[in-house]
């Protein structure tokens, strides 16, 4: 591999730490400025650097994935509504459960951003971008799949400051078959909204189960 795909590599493996510093060094220390509460500022931090990549990304001409085909449309529009069903799921859930609270609508759509942001740097631009560097396959998937998971994988790694390292672990370790797969989807159909669909409604289903079969949750909400 020649010098300037070694720091392709290296800039797209650098990329989600970076954004993850950005939000927590940068914006949020900035927004903290304005009376807001803890929760409004988590959701304007993450929208702020989502707004940002979309943008360098739409100036660059590279949509990532984020176009809705004709072919796809149906399917884009089924798993919306699925979302929006999934979500009062998840609501119901913690209402039976007893951890219904004022604030849950908004830690709700503070993950909903979270998920998206997470598709787009990583289903959407490293496995784009890496895909141009990491040619043939590994055990018959991609090279780009497989470096796009294990980078999905390690960005976990940045929870260890919000959640105990078990939780974490167990983020890790489940990342490596469900980014292979949503990364495989990413490939067949070019689309990054539909593995985002999938993903975070995929997340509160198994959140939502977690809860009702054991009466707790999975961990903290933010």
């Amino acid at each position: 591999m020649d010098r300037s795909k070694i720091k392709v590599i290296l800039a797209l493996t650098v990329l989600p730490f970076l954004v993850t510093a950005i939000e927590r060094l940068i914006i949020k220390p900035v927004i903290s400025a304005f009376p807001l509460p803890d929760t409004s500022i988590y959701l304007v931090k993450v929208g702020v650097i989502t707004l940002l990549l979309m943008a360098i990304s739409a100036f660059r001409g590279n949509a990532y994935g984020l176009g809705i085909s004709k072919k796809l449309r149906k399917i884009l529009g089924g798993m919306f509504f699925a979302l929006i069903a999934i979500s009062y799921f998840f609501l119901f859930s913690l209402r039976l459960k007893g951890f219904f609270d004022s604030l849950v609508v908004i830690h709700l759509v503070n993950w909903i951003i979270t998920v998206f942001r997470e598709e787009f740097i990583l289903r959407g631009v490293i496995q784009t971008e890496s895909g141009s560097v990491l040619k043939g396959n590994f055990l018959k998937i991609s090279k780009s799949i497989w470096f796009t998971s294990v980078i999905f994988s390690v960005w976990h790694l940045v929870n260890l400051t919000l959640w105990p390292w078990q939780t974490v672990v167990l983020q890790m370790l489940a990342c490596i078959p469900s980014g292979i797969v949503l990364g495989l989807i990413r490939e067949k159909t070019g689309n990054t909204l539909l593995t985002y669909l999938l993903h975070i409604c995929g997340d509160l289903l198994f959140f939502s189960f977690y809860l009702l079969i054991f009466g707790k949750l999975f961990f903290t909400l933010f």
